[in-house]
């Protein structure tokens, strides 16, 4: 008798669990939704909805260049917020890690820090890429100083100027902030400064290079090992928690997941599959 009553109160215990924890889950999406709409509004854009699995995103246009801005959980308790716009050049790679001891690992492994001549960037920045002339020449002073003002955004400890990280590749600018940021003020700054970083660094190509298909939804794949910072080809393994990619050999080596405040140490054999439902919504909207 006392084991059935027992059984029944455990089982309502985990009952009143799993509807507090939904509760807070739709309070959490509704609060998303509701200051992206605000940013969606202020920079006339689109919020995209999303479920009661995936957080809302914007999609934006600077300069006729389609861009995302979104929130993506990385870990059990952590969350970055990114920014993602259409580049011109699919051919550049360049990337811009706060030089910490990923750095140390990276040279490990063969990745050549770029030095671009500025004293305090390049002691603040481990600085990665594919054609060291060119990067030299998209990193501005201009660019820098925006770089350095979108670290320190609503950050208020010491290491406030090393926590961004900044990459173009594949056709996309992208600005990852390793933070969740929770009010409509610090994501309209972080908003304004990603399309100041994008002017400051469209100025510097080249006036003869086209922008083809420059209405395009940028890509958010992961095109470069975060690790050795090579194309992601062969055999690759991918984060349990927030699904980045990496080649098989680096996460032996690194020892768990390259993505900032992640830190998980399982991984899967293959990424997991996208929601059919999802997919089937987005075909929808796109008619």
């Amino acid at each position: 008798m006392h084991d059935a009553q027992g059984m029944a109160l455990v089982f309502a215990l985990l009952v009143v669990g799993a509807l507090v924890a939904a509760v807070l889950a739709m309070a959490r999406y509704q609060q998303t939704h509701q200051l992206l709409e605000r940013v969606a509004v202020r920079f006339r854009g689109q919020i995209e909805p999303g479920d009661f699995f995936t957080s809302p995103e914007v999609r934006l246009k600077f300069e006729g260049h389609a861009a995302v801005l979104r929130f993506k959980r990385v870990g059990k308790h952590s969350h970055q917020t990114i920014f993602s716009i259409a580049w011109p050049d699919q051919g550049l790679r360049c990337e811009v890690y706060p030089q910490d001891i990923y750095s140390g690992l990276r040279k490990l492994l063969g990745t050549e820090d770029i030095e671009i001549g500025s004293p305090q960037f390049d002691a603040t920045y481990f600085i990665a890429g594919n054609s060291p002339a060119e990067i030299r020449g998209l990193l501005t002073s201009e660019v820098q100083s925006v770089v350095f003002r979108l670290s320190s955004l609503s950050q208020a400890n010491y290491f406030a100027t090393r926590e961004i990280q900044v990459k173009w590749g594949g056709g996309v600018m992208t600005v990852i902030k390793p933070s969740r940021l929770s009010t409509f003020e610090s994501l309209e700054q972080f908003v304004a400064l990603c399309g100041m970083l994008f002017s400051a660094a469209i100025r510097t190509r080249n006036t003869g290079i086209e922008f083809l298909a420059e209405n395009r939804e940028p890509d958010t794949a992961e095109a470069q090992c975060q690790v050795c910072g090579a194309g992601l080809t062969g055999d690759l393994v991918y984060c349990a928690s927030c699904e980045t990619p990496h080649h098989r050999d680096c996460w032996t080596y690194f020892g768990s997941c390259s993505t900032y405040a992640c830190g998980e140490k399982r991984f899967t054999e293959r990424p997991k599959p996208a929601r059919p439902a999802k997919q089937e919504k987005k075909h929808r909207q796109r008619k």
